[in-house]
């Protein structure tokens, strides 16, 4: 099938990062991901080849139903679809009636943590996967939802998602930072707000949604996290990685991206560059982690890098309340040129010994 693209943007334009507003997501971020080839194409393959006649099926944020209905396609004998937004709910099951399906649709308008299934499913279905894979707290998520839901010999779907990072030198993206210059997909979306949410004042403090080509990396990209079977990695960690520079440049952040093994058979790979080709995600393009002032780098340098995902004290919220912090230095030869700390602070903890 081929889906038609929505909207448009460039190589190194920032946009919101809109894993971080997740429970305002509009119809019009909705379509965008209905419209995302790399995403549709991939779930599509992956629904078809997993699930089998007689199966039973969770959809785990639901969304509009897509999903749903690919499974039902496949000849799910009923298919359980969480949603907690009861409008966007709503458009699913207006999918699923309109493709005459609804009598094996079970939706379901609440968060996955206060449900409890009549029974256990074959095959557990999900796209709660930020650009970062974890930005979306998919780990504790899934979590309960594979303990409680899933039958001991089911499938999950995803199988596993690993994210990476390499550093970057990006001044187109770091020019649009100081600016302002910060794309949107409409009006309803605030930057101000998001800043106040993740309780930071600079705009260099976020991550942002872009597209940064190949030809800005500055080393080779490396693993950050992990995540596969039970799901059972920590939500919480502190990861320090090390990339030898191999180009000079200005060094201006970090681009993340994550690789999602769905099947056995299928792969989601987001960290794609070709905008004319299609060839990149629409709605979830990469994370730009940037840092405030550029560091001219060397080859031969190395970036040093500690990198923190935590739960800060000071946000009370139950969902979605993951932040991130990184900071480090670049060293040449045996002596440190400059330091670097961007990311939401917990003042609370010494982010220098997590």
């Amino acid at each position: 099938m081929k889906y038609k693209t929505y909207g448009s943007y460039y190589q190194e334009q920032p946009w919101l990062p809109f894993s971080e507003m997740i429970l305002e997501w509009e119809e019009k971020f909705h379509e965008l991901m209905l419209n995302d080839n790399i995403r549709m194409k991939a779930y599509e393959d992956a629904i078809k080849e997993a699930v089998q006649p007689g199966d039973i099926v969770l959809d785990l944020g639901a969304g509009t139903g897509i999903l749903s209905q690919w499974a039902l396609e496949a000849g799910a004998s009923r298919v359980y679809a969480i949603e907690m937004d009861a409008a966007i709910l709503h458009r699913a099951i207006q999918r699923i009636n309109q493709a005459d399906l609804s009598s094996r649709f079970i939706p379901l308008n609440q968060i996955s943590y206060d449900i409890e299934l009549p029974e256990k499913v074959d095959v557990l279905i999900s796209e709660i996967i930020g650009n970062m894979a974890d930005n979306e707290d998919f780990q504790p998520i899934l979590q309960d939802a594979l303990k409680r839901f899933l039958k001991p010999d089911g499938t999950a779907l995803p199988k596993s998602v690993n994210s990476y990072l390499v550093p970057v030198a990006s001044q187109v993206t770091h020019n649009c930072l100081s600016s302002g210059d910060i794309a949107s997909i409409s009006d309803r979306y605030s930057l101000s707000q998001l800043l106040i949410d993740k309780n930071c004042s600079n705009t260099f403090d976020l991550y942002y949604d872009t597209i940064i080509p190949r030809s800005c990396y500055l080393s080779s990209p490396q693993n950050l996290i992990y995540y596969s079977g039970e799901w059972k990695q920590s939500a919480t960690y502190q990861v320090r990685r090390h990339f030898v520079v191999e180009r000079d440049g200005d060094f201006t952040g970090f681009k993340a991206y994550f690789v999602a093994q769905l099947t056995d058979s299928i792969t989601l790979d987001i960290s794609g560059d070709d905008i004319e080709k299609r060839l990149t995600s629409d709605s979830w393009k990469h994370a730009y982690l940037p840092i405030e002032e550029p560091i001219p780098v060397r080859r031969g340098d190395t970036v040093n890098l500690t990198f923190i995902r935590f739960y800060p004290t000071n946000n009370k919220a139950s969902q979605f309340r993951q932040v991130y912090h990184w900071q480090g230095e670049v060293q040449r030869e045996n002596y440190v040129v400059a330091h670097f700390e961007q990311g939401v602070k917990d003042e609370t903890k010494d982010m220098s010994n997590f």
